[in-house]
């Protein structure tokens, strides 16, 4: 080899050591780089672990973690305060070593939600009515769920269980259904006395309502008697007292003035009382009325009540009323009665409008005025019978007895009540 070979030979021999150099010194560099990131990454993990150990371990509920094979990995200080086990303890011992759950009303094993989270990578719920049974044997009524961990790649790697001592709040569950309980209870006691009471009021108001229409019939029957003993007794007796008057009268000539004058005067009287005597006779129940028919009897009343109180009447009766049932004829005729006696006394209306119409099935029977008209408050009494007075409850028992209803419409510039009778 000459000598220009040899100086080739060692120039290539030395750059290829540089580049080896080289190389070397860029791997060592890369190397030193890599460890420095390394080392980083390792101090950023370590923070993140510590950062979250310290949340883990601040938070108020107890916290478990463990990892995919159900074994702890980490136990903060509240969780162990529960249960009775350190972390030292527990760490790489099975969950269900020392996190024992009941059913705590059938006593049977829970469902552990750690496995099922594994199984189903879902967040888990603690079944209702869970029971903690810590290290010394004391049960402790929890709530909570658990949760699957996943690292970057979003595989499972571990679960954490998250629970607390829910004791007070199943106390407070329980004594708020004790107390539902009780009220319920209360509240049946109350609905069946008041069943009770409103079945008893019932009873009392059906046999009211018999009595008032017993006292109804006795009252009816009662004018009836009454009106007989005027007409048959009483008048006949005032017939006789006529008779013996008008013999005296016939011989009046030997009586001085005075004398004649007093008998002239008592037989005038004695017709004035019989006229009266027959009118009360005819109000207290009018032989029309079973004779003629409703008709007649209310013409002939109207008529009379017109010129004794001075109050223009006006009646409309349709002409093809024919007859109706006694009963129904009577409690028309005493509803009629009891309308113009109050609109008389109280609606100081110069004049009344009764009208009697069919319309459909039914039999309608109204009196109108133009008076002043019924106060708002006493309104609302005469929609319930036991507050209406006489008058209207006695109209309301009539009716329904007979199936019927009564209305009361009523303002500032008049009066309308309608009776409903149904004729089917």
């Amino acid at each position: 080899m000459d000598e220009t070979e040899e100086k080739l030979l060692r120039s290539v021999a030395l750059q290829n050591a540089r580049a080896v150099l080289l190389a070397r010194e860029r791997a060592e560099r890369e190397l030193i780089s890599t460890k420095e990131a390394l080392e980083r990454k390792s101090a950023e993990l370590a923070e993140e672990r510590e950062f979250f150990r310290v949340v883990l371990a601040s938070v108020g509920d107890g916290v478990i973690a463990t990892d995919t094979e159900a074994k702890i990995t980490f136990l903060n200080p509240v969780a162990e305060g529960i249960m009775g086990w350190s972390s030292a303890e527990a760490i790489g011992q099975p969950l269900e070593k020392i996190f024992t759950i009941v059913d705590e009303q059938t006593r049977e094993p829970a469902p552990n939600p750690v496995t099922r989270v594994l199984r189903e990578g879902l967040v888990v719920g603690l079944a209702n009515h869970t029971t903690l049974i810590v290290r010394n044997g004391k049960e402790i009524a929890i709530d909570d769920s658990a949760a699957p961990i996943r690292d970057a790649s979003g595989r499972t790697c571990g679960v954490v269980l998250v629970f607390h001592d829910a004791s007070e709040q199943r106390q407070a569950e329980k004594a708020l259904r004790q107390s539902h309980q009780s009220l319920s209870e209360i509240r049946d006691n109350l609905e069946k006395r008041v069943r009770e009471r409103t079945a008893e009021l019932a009873v009392a108001n059906e046999n009211l309502r018999g009595l008032s229409v017993s006292l109804m019939k006795v009252q009816d029957d009662e004018r009836r008697r009454l009106a007989r003993e005027l007409h048959d007794s009483v008048g006949q007796l005032l017939a006789a007292i006529g008779m013996n008057i008008e013999v005296v009268r016939s011989q009046s000539d030997k009586l001085d003035s005075k004398g004649a004058r007093a008998v002239s005067d008592n037989a005038m009287l004695v017709q004035q009382v019989s006229s009266e005597i027959r009118t009360l006779s005819h109000l207290l129940h009018p032989p029309l009325l079973e004779i003629a028919g409703l008709p007649a009897a209310l013409r002939w009343y109207v008529d009379g009540f017109s010129e004794r109180s001075k109050l223009k009447v006006d009646l409309e009766i349709p002409s093809d009323l024919g007859r109706l049932p006694e009963d129904t004829e009577l409690a028309i005729f005493r509803i009629i009665q009891e309308c113009l006696t109050n609109i008389h006394r109280h609606s100081g209306s110069p004049t009344a409008a009764i009208s009697i119409e069919h319309r459909n099935d039914c039999l309608i029977i109204q009196a109108r005025d133009d008076g002043k008209g019924i106060p708002v408050e006493k309104q609302k009494k005469l929609t319930e019978s036991s507050l209406g007075g006489i008058g209207f409850g006695g109209m309301r028992e009539r009716l329904r007895q007979l199936g019927g209803t009564l209305e009361i419409e009523s303002t500032r510039t008049g009066t309308v009540v309608t009776a409903t009778l149904r004729m089917t």
